[in-house]
């Protein structure tokens, strides 16, 4: 009779950081005195950068790992340094300091499209985003249906994307993320933009995408998201690493640190 071993197996880490710092340049802004710098109540450390421009520290010295199969929420005020993170994550900012180390196909929902070609048509950048992530030309007309259907754009579909609303920009990024099937999904305060009827149906998208990708990086406001999908919590202050651990221990203590202050409800903005 052979033994198993039952012990289980220790989950691979997917994303490594490592004293990542990311200092972001203010261009026309008053030169500030070399070595100045001025921590305010929201955003990141204002600090020189030379003699004609100043900086924000985006990002400070923050270290962490992520492993396969984790659900991971960013929380934080205003400019903690939440959507600079999942920026340099998804590899459009590059740090200015440390190590950020990605292993896995990576697929980006962030509100304002990023990486999008504002001269092509919604048809040409649907194409092309799905080849760029590696699907072949099969496996990118076979989902193309299901994101002109999602997308709800119809003929706008044939324009090209500098036309379209920041709504319609926001709808066919959308359908086009939650398209793939990436190892690690970087999703960035999708449920707040769009009219009340896309929030909903979006929500309902997302609900079945993040239980079926491997590794899930979401940033948010709404506590709520955060208990239903994620197993651990990053929290930044100020572009710092302030605490991680569990979910339902941080979200605690961030709730109590916030308590009697006044609640925003963006479930019913339109």
């Amino acid at each position: 009779m052979s033994e198993t071993n039952s012990e289980p197996q220790a989950k691979k880490p997917v994303i490594l950081v490592e004293d990542l710092s990311l200092a972001l340049p203010i261009y026309g802004a008053k030169p500030r005195k070399r070595g100045a710098k001025t921590v305010l109540a929201v955003g990141g450390t204002l600090q020189s950068l030379g003699r004609r421009s100043s900086s924000v520290l985006a990002l400070d010295r923050v270290s962490f790992t992520i492993e396969d199969g984790d659900a991971v929420g960013l929380i934080g005020h205003n400019g903690a340094g939440k959507t600079s993170l999942l920026r340099v994550l998804g590899g459009i900012y590059k740090p200015t300091a440390g190590r950020c180390e990605v292993r896995g196909k990576i697929s980006t929902l962030f509100t304002n499209a990023i990486g999008l070609n504002q001269n092509g048509t919604g048809l040409e950048n649907i194409r092309l985003t799905c080849i760029l992530m590696g699907m072949s030309k099969a496996e990118t007309e076979a989902v193309v249906p299901d994101i002109v259907a999602f997308s709800e754009l119809g003929d706008y579909l044939e324009l090209p994307l500098r036309t379209y609303s920041a709504g319609m920009r926001t709808r066919l990024g959308f359908a086009l993320a939650t398209c793939m099937n990436p190892d690690i999904l970087l999703i960035d305060e999708v449920f707040t933009t769009g009219d009340r009827a896309f929030r909903s149906k979006a929500k309902a998208r997302m609900t079945s995408v993040m239980r079926n990708a491997k590794t899930v990086v979401l940033a948010s406001q709404s506590p709520g998201l955060m208990k239903e999908f994620c197993n651990k919590i990053i929290w930044l202050e100020h572009g710092r690493l302030y605490k991680s651990g569990d979910a339902e221990d941080i979200l605690e203590d961030y709730a109590n640190r916030h308590a009697g202050e006044p609640k925003k409800d963006t479930s019913d903005d339109d």
